[in-house]
């Protein structure tokens, strides 16, 4: 529990643009809410905001193919949940984490 603790707490210093001006209550927000983070974390590029409060991340990976002996690119389309408190834009960087 403790190791779940620090975890949260080292996204939460990551995070920059997060207003707290604007404190909109979000249930599904992991700073506003009572939502915890677990599993893998992801860095990734925002693709596609056209939804109200989701969008589209874009996470480029490599991968061995050992047949070859070369990587080879690949990528998935992640739909994300965005906090209405939290200002994000199409093309910027962003961490996101699994959630329950």
């Amino acid at each position: 529990m403790i190791m779940h603790k620090l975890k949260c707490s080292t996204i939460k210093h990551k995070i920059k643009n997060l207003n707290t001006r604007r404190l909109k209550i979000d249930k599904k927000c992991p700073f506003l809410g009572n939502i915890s983070l677990r599993g893998r974390l992801y860095i990734g590029i925002i693709k596609s905001i056209s939804m109200k409060a989701s969008c589209i991340v874009r996470i480029d990976s490599l991968v061995y193919l050992k047949k070859y002996k070369r990587f080879m690119r690949s990528h998935k389309n992640i739909p994300t949940h965005i906090s209405l408190s939290l200002k994000c834009t199409k093309g910027d960087t962003v961490l996101i984490a699994q959630n329950r």
